[in-house]
């Protein structure tokens, strides 16, 4: 076979100015699956076979057909990622590629050059198809390059040439679309068009309540404030969690209302100022400057119409790189375990219907509170996202990586645990299934190869009813999932119908 990293790096450098950087990653691993026969230690593995891939393949485009129909495309390009690998490596050995219809392993001989001499230049090409039996058999050790000295080369340039490309282009989106601040002046976006950027009836800024929970936010507290006086926003409440250096001072100074909070954490603060909120809406921000208050318009313009409007963060770079993919992961989880799309759950910037808050029950201390109120809320309530700017932080971070996201994670599942158990068991029991396809496919694989002999029976079952019990879970938990998400369209019709008599 040839080396792992031409596989990749090949599919990769076709895909990458198509599809970009993240969705070629995915491809080009994809391109790599049918050398995991290594670990059956299987010589000319059936796993290079088109057909047997093709068909292995099938219920997953299915699969994507019919529950991401606007993913098909990516993942027919994966399929074809996929069938890529056997048909390289029929450029440099035997290779079974039309098993089981053709059993006979094919290896396609293609060389030319141009031959010099006194007699001037002779160009030679010469073309040819070389079969042998297939045999399945263990080996001993595998000696397969994972790159060579050339091709190491070669794969180094293939990766490299669309990386620069993605990293320049996105310089350049960035230049055109947003200052180093965070705001979006260059495009052409200001305070006015960013109040007037939504569909539905803005909610006017006097019905609304400015909650900024503060804990030693000296230095960024103040900006923050002027921002929001600067913008017309006047009804501002500092929640102080007993601050030991001067942002009380700092907020008082600016002749805003400050209260010290009860509990503990910024979930106590949250609690603290929806009991004294009295205003139609209230908005929690952050006091450390990430937040432009300039996108508060965006929410006004929707929040009219649902219960809370989440400001997702569009200046990913801003994020430190952890705290990014820890993000990505926690919106993964809440999307799965709520069954409910958020690109953005732990968001520090969102407007509440005030009315919904004081009706939710928040046991959090910390700052997956968050995720908390977004989880009430999707049981029974409407959430919308509208993107939001988002800065680099004023003053020492406070966010500990590791010990606040678990918290956040713990929270996800607390919430399932609460609002949604029939999906959660169910979700775990259809993990059984993984295992269950493994072993039943492990013994089919042996009984194939080697005979009738080589298999376990015990095994066999063993697999089988693991994967029954998994499949069985897996559709439970797409019941419920339909049963919850019926819940909340009753729910809104009920609101809806209420709201119009």
């Amino acid at each position: 076979m040839p080396e792992l990293m031409l596989h990749f790096s090949v599919i990769f450098a076709l895909a990458a100015p198509r599809l970009g950087l993240k969705r070629a990653l995915l491809v080009s691993f994809i391109a790599l699956l049918p050398d995991l026969d290594v670990l059956l230690q299987v010589h000319r593995s059936m796993s290079h076979s088109i057909i047997l891939l093709s068909l292995a393949y099938i219920p997953i485009l299915l699969t994507v057909y019919r529950f991401k129909p606007d993913r098909s495309t990516l993942a027919l390009l994966g399929l074809l990622a996929l069938l890529s690998h056997p048909l390289m490596d029929c450029f440099q050995t035997y290779t079974p590629i039309l098993y089981p219809l053709l059993d006979r392993s094919l290896w396609f001989r293609v060389d030319g050059g141009v031959h010099i001499s006194p007699g001037g230049l002779t160009p030679t090409v010469t073309a040819g198809v070389e079969a042998t039996p297939t045999i399945f058999k263990p080996f001993k050790a595998m000696d397969a390059p994972v790159f060579t000295s050339g091709g190491f080369i070669l794969s180094l340039l293939l990766v490299a040439v669309p990386l620069i490309l993605n990293v320049k282009a996105c310089g350049y989106r960035r230049m055109f679309t947003s200052s180093p601040s965070g705001n979006y002046h260059a495009a052409g976006f200001n305070g006015a068009e960013l109040a007037s950027s939504g569909r539905g009836a803005a909610v006017d800024k006097g019905m609304v309540t400015v909650v900024l929970p503060t804990l030693n936010e000296e230095n960024g507290v103040g900006k923050v404030i002027d921002e929001l006086k600067g913008l017309g926003y006047h009804k501002i409440l500092v929640v102080d969690g007993y601050s030991t250096d001067g942002t009380v001072e700092a907020a008082k100074s600016r002749g805003v209302d400050v209260v010290f909070q009860r509990g503990r954490g910024k979930a106590g603060a949250i609690r603290t100022a929806i009991d004294m909120v009295e205003t139609p809406y209230m908005l929690v921000m952050d006091a450390d400057g990430t937040y432009d208050p300039k996108y508060i318009g965006r929410m006004l313009n929707h929040i009219s119409e649902y219960d809370e409007v989440i400001g997702f963060r569009v200046d990913r770079h801003n994020i430190p790189l952890l705290h990014r993919l820890g993000n990505h992961m926690i919106s993964l989880f809440f999307s799965l375990l709520m069954g409910y799309r958020l690109s953005d759950p732990c968001s520090g910037m969102y407007m509440l219907r005030t009315e919904r808050a004081k009706s939710l029950e928040l046991t959090s201390s910390g700052f997956d509170v968050e995720a908390e109120i977004a989880s009430q809320i999707t049981s029974s309530g409407k959430i919308a996202e509208v993107p939001v700017g988002y800065r680099r932080r004023i003053g020492k971070r406070k966010l500990s990586t590791w010990r606040d996201g678990l918290r956040i994670l713990l929270t996800a599942f607390k919430m399932c645990w609460l609002y949604n158990p029939v999906f959660l068991f169910s979700a775990f029991t259809a993990l059984l299934a993984v295992p269950g396809a493994y072993i039943l496919l492990w013994q089919l694989y042996i009984r194939w190869i080697y005979g009738s002999e080589a298999w376990s029976i015990g095994w066999t079952w063993l697999g089988l009813t693991l994967l029954v019990v998994g499949l069985q879970g897996l559709s439970i938990a797409t019941i419920s999932l339909l049963l919850k998400r019926m819940e909340r369209r009753i729910i809104n019709m009920q609101k809806r119908h209420t709201h119009e008599h």
